[in-house]
């Protein structure tokens, strides 16, 4: 059963967001457009292993997709975290292309493509150090004992995966997408006991639930930016053009002459994504590039935001479907 679907990746909003704000030749462009393209591989490589668990007994497994959990100051995240009566697995999904080689002396990691070859995380570290953090979180909340298994799986059909030398304790944790309900198939023929009740589960359930925390970043600080690096006005929908005009109710594009009665959206979940969460009538007017209070006052009246305060003082804030649709 399915406990916790994805969230919506709010670091692939806010990059997207961004490189929509800042200018082509910026200097940060690359490493955002970077960022951007690992976070989707890496959503698509955790997206892909549905099909393969959707064989699993909707009775007996449950599954949580995108933990975030606090332990001590730090979250740490689990890509699939899959719990039974009898155990419970983790899944670390990763979409890397190329040729991948595990080294048996320090634990070393490589990917070559392209003939280039470099060093990178070892991920069945990672997935270890993971499982490790939330069998100390799950005691601190004072949960029943269960074993605790982790797995790294390729979901990268083209990648080819090879071993320095035969070491099986990667071979254990280690396997292709195809290859993996043959894993939890020996996990779940080694563990037959059942060591949790209904109640416990409901009980590890909810605590998971209550205690997820999307990672919300601030995609500025991460790329060393501020806000006078971003740029402002309404951009157009059809050619990209920064920045459309306000006239009579409509937004006209300079450029390609495009109209738009809802252009702004756009703009205000920008500045929501990259600014801050919270906006004032001024503050719309500057981003948007607009002289009437009034014509601000309806736009913000339109989009039916929450808000604190009342006339001049009031704080209209994000909405929290900006990051529930895509």
């Amino acid at each position: 059963m399915r406990e916790k679907d994805y969230d919506i990746s709010r670091t692939i909003l806010k990059c997207e967001a961004l490189l929509r704000r800042i200018t082509p030749n910026h200097p940060t462009k690359p490493d955002v457009t970077e960022k951007l393209r690992t976070k989707k591989a890496g959503e698509k490589g955790e997206r892909s292993l549905e099909f393969h668990l959707s064989m699993l007994s909707d009775s007996r497994y449950h599954i949580f997709n995108g933990l975030r959990l606090k332990l001590g100051k730090y979250f740490f995240q689990i890509d699939t975290f899959i719990l039974s009566p009898s155990f419970g697995f983790s899944l670390e999904s990763k979409n890397r292309s190329g040729e991948i080689t595990y080294k048996k002396d320090f634990n070393q990691v490589f990917c070559k493509k392209n003939g280039v070859e470099e060093r990178i995380k070892n991920p069945i570290l990672q997935a270890r150090l993971q499982i490790i953090k939330l069998q100390k979180w799950l005691k601190e909340h004072n949960c029943p004992d269960i074993p605790l298994q982790y797995f790294v799986v390729n979901t990268n059909e083209k990648t080819i995966i090879r071993l320095e030398s035969r070491d099986d304790r990667i071979v254990h944790h280690l396997c292709n997408s195809e290859c993996l309900m043959d894993k939890i198939e020996q996990l779940a023929g080694y563990y037959k006991t059942d060591k949790l009740s209904d109640k416990d589960i409901k009980k590890i359930k909810r605590l998971l639930l209550t205690n997820h925390t999307p990672e919300d970043p601030d995609i500025l600080q991460m790329f060393h930016l501020t806000p006078m690096d971003v740029l402002t006005g309404v951009q157009c929908p059809e050619c990209f053009f920064l920045a459309m005009v306000y006239k009579n109710g409509i937004w006209c594009c300079p450029r390609c002459e495009a109209n738009s009665k809802t252009a702004h959206i756009q703009a205000i979940h920008d500045y929501f994504l990259l600014i801050k969460p919270t906006i004032t009538n001024s503050e719309l007017r500057a981003f948007l590039h607009l002289n009437s209070i009034h014509v601000a006052r309806k736009i913000l009246k339109s989009m039916k935001l929450p808000y604190t305060g009342k006339f001049k003082d009031r704080v209209y804030h994000q909405p929290p479907y900006i990051f529930s649709k895509k």
